[in-house]
């Protein structure tokens, strides 16, 4: 098969979801999987790098969970 033929028969191919929802979903799995990252590095420091790990998880859990909710309503339709 020719790549022409190869990028042809691939235009005719339906994704599950929308373009938007996808970014959601990428954006959250990104979110998440950072802040499991930083609750690993948080056990190999202390001080400020420790603050600075706990500050990262607080914000991006804020982030995770609006994250979610925009998805939550996306998916309701």
């Amino acid at each position: 098969m020719s790549m022409q033929q190869t990028m042809q028969r691939g235009a005719d191919v339906q994704f599950p979801v929308d373009n938007g929802t996808y970014n959601l979903l990428t954006t959250l799995t990104e979110k998440l999987q950072a802040l499991d990252s930083y609750r690993t590095y948080s056990k190999d420091v202390s001080g400020s790098e420790l603050e600075l790990y706990q500050q990262l998880i607080e914000e991006d859990t804020r982030h995770a969970e609006r994250i979610w909710q925009v998805l939550q309503g996306r998916l309701r339709g």
